[in-house]
């Protein structure tokens, strides 16, 4: 009797382990489809919704990454199942993001930081001259004429080359391109993550990564009708840790490096978890030879790149979107210093640790939210520097959210 007893209490332990873990998985995608829609519905101003919504990101990831050890499986039926839902909801949200948002990749670029990288580049692919010392890439009228000058890294410029010979859909052409491989070294993350369990864990969590990652429409409509170039930085970052995962650390440096020689966020933040004491030596190596092409232009025209990419930034007003805008002047000093404790909470934190790539991924991601709400903007673009790295967590921890306890067969 006490073996059937066993028998029953064990059964009933497995059957509420896979409802644990299936409930999770719901309420994770409903969750985060939730977020998405606010960060659509939501963009310029109502910075006090942004903040919650990052909040909600911050406490998830969290909350999954907290149980990341607990054991998540549900056999393979179950695990089968969620990969024709993934496939049915691959096919969902491609049959209606194309017709939409595809006919936009033969349309010049319409917002600024998209039509001032192919005039850029123009000018200095097509002319030879420096686009840092021009004063009529970006004509907002607030700005001082020394700072009219190309915004963003000269590694963007190497990026979007291909937008200087062919500007009907060069520059859209090459997003498409940072797009795909985005997409690829995702798929390779959660594969090189995960490679060792079961075949079917595999291909499930590879299938619900992808699907969140293109979930958000303001992903499609960031990159593909007004032109944000923020996936070219986010795609060399996700093949740069891919390296990671297979110790090139040379080529990781590289990419890493070029991302922050394009534009300073979000790859400088990732580089901060790499300030340990146990630090590749080529990966250092790498990120000297990545930023090649800033130290170029520096020796071309020093004054010109810092007043353009440095003191800009570093002398911007807040807008409507940030959380300065609803919060007394007195109170703005309290912004820079969440940002530099959580940059130093890191720094400390990870220093005498060997860290492996998901984590690296999580502190990341966490340090990033921080920084984002408290930036003097929280503008829709940034949104494509987050959406792989959600993705990427919530699709490998699904299952986790409600497990306190791993079952033991």
């Amino acid at each position: 009797m006490s073996f059937i007893a066993f028998n029953q209490h064990t059964s009933s332990q497995k059957s509420l382990h896979i409802v644990n873990c299936l409930a999770s998985f719901f309420v994770s995608l409903i969750f985060i489809y939730f977020i998405y829609r606010l960060f659509q519905t939501y963009d310029w101003g109502h910075s006090f919704t942004k903040f919650l919504c990052f909040s909600g990101l911050f406490a998830l990831i969290l909350m999954l990454f907290k149980h990341r050890h607990q054991q998540d499986d549900i056999g393979n039926i179950l695990l089968i199942t969620e990969c024709l839902l993934a496939l049915a909801g691959l096919a969902f949200i491609l049959v209606r993001m194309i017709p939409v948002y595809g006919e936009f990749i033969f349309v010049p670029p319409t917002v600024d930081i998209g039509y001032t990288t192919e005039h850029a580049a123009k000018q200095f692919f097509l002319f030879g001259q420096n686009p840092y010392l021009s004063q009529d890439i970006n004509v907002r009228p607030e700005l001082a004429p020394k700072h009219r000058g190309f915004h963003y890294g000269p590694g963007m410029l190497l990026g979007y080359a291909p937008a200087a010979f062919f500007p009907d859909i060069g520059y859209k052409a090459m997003s498409l391109l940072y797009f795909i491989i985005a997409s690829i070294s995702l798929s390779m993350l959660v594969f090189n993550n995960i490679k060792k369990k079961g075949c079917w864990q595999v291909i499930s969590t590879i299938l619900i990564t992808l699907v969140l990652f293109l979930l958000p429409e303001r992903l499609w409509y960031e990159v593909f009708k007004v032109g944000a170039n923020d996936i070219y930085p986010v795609a060399l970052l996700l093949l740069g840790i891919v390296c990671v995962q297979k110790e090139q650390w040379l080529f990781a440096g590289i990419l890493m490096g070029l991302s922050i020689a394009s534009k300073f966020s979000p790859a400088a933040f990732l580089l901060i978890m790499f300030l340990r004491k146990d630090i590749q030596r080529n990966f250092f190596i790498g990120c000297v030879l990545g930023i090649m092409p800033l130290i170029v232009f520096l020796a071309w025209d020093y004054h010109a790149i810092m007043a353009n990419v440095f003191i800009l930034r570093m002398s911007l007003e807040f807008d409507s979107t940030s959380l300065y805008s609803i919060t007394p002047d007195t109170l703005h000093v309290l912004f820079p210093l969440v940002q530099f404790c959580a940059v130093l909470y890191f720094i400390v934190r990870n220093v005498n640790r060997t860290l492996y790539s998901e984590e690296i991924l999580v502190c990341f991601t966490l340090l990033l939210i921080v920084i984002e709400v408290s930036f003097q903007e929280m503008h829709a673009n940034h949104l494509i520097w987050f959406y792989p790295f959600i993705a990427f967590i919530v699709g490998t921890h699904r299952h986790r959210l409600f497990l306190t306890k791993g079952f033991v067969s």
